[in-house]
């Protein structure tokens, strides 16, 4: 049987040993489609989604909703919060029914000053990261909707190196993450498709031309 611990890259260079200790650390829990996860201003453990499907929310000051990423199976979350950093705005909610493990920080700070080599890969992973809020960032920096949606697109195609991609996002989800509505999206596709930019393929695949 799997350990939780070897779904994540984070901990994927670790001999089995240090892997067992760490399963040993983490609380397995359930939770149903729709179920918050995390809260703002709850302690905040590090999370890895074993199995199922999580977003990740942040609360704005206008006090509106914006989709900051979705958890796959290996995903984390939660290195910040593990040095102090409170949550004041992020919130989990699983959008499908979801396997977690939670490790408590200060377990897992006392992992980083026994595996110097954790450390490492941590604070690699960190970047990561938050390259992803940067590159995020950039989207809502664009004042056109129809922009936001092709630059996403075209950051796809090249990260999946070809010009036909499959979109991760349920249209809903991916129009949250652009700071949109699913209906503007939904013109969105239709524009790009009729300037012939974009060619749709199914449901969720699409080609770039």
């Amino acid at each position: 049987m799997m350990l939780c611990v070897q779904l994540v890259p984070l901990f994927q260079d670790l001999s089995l040993d240090e892997q067992a200790k760490l399963e040993a650390l983490l609380t397995h829990h359930h939770f149903h489609k729709g179920e918050t996860v995390l809260a703002p201003n709850q302690p905040a453990p590090l999370i890895i989604l074993e199995k199922g499907e999580v977003k990740v929310m942040q609360y704005l000051e206008n006090g509106a909703e914006r989709l900051q990423k979705v958890l796959k199976s290996g995903d984390y979350i939660g290195e910040n919060w593990l040095f102090g950093q409170e949550n004041e705005s992020i919130f989990l909610e699983a959008s499908k029914d979801s396997e977690l493990c939670f490790m408590r920080a200060a377990d897992f700070k006392q992992l980083l000053i026994q595996l110097p080599s954790l450390s490492y890969q941590l604070l690699k992973y960190t970047v990561e990261h938050a390259n992803e809020l940067i590159v995020r960032d950039s989207y809502l920096s664009l004042s056109r909707t129809e922009d936001r949606l092709y630059s996403y697109l075209s950051d796809l195609a090249l990260a999946e190196g070809s010009d036909t991609i499959t979109l991760p996002l349920a249209l809903k989800d991916l129009a949250a993450y652009l700071g949109t509505t699913p209906e503007t999206i939904s013109r969105m596709f239709a524009k790009l498709i009729k300037k012939e930019q974009v060619k749709k393929l199914d449901a969720s695949r699409y080609q770039l031309l």
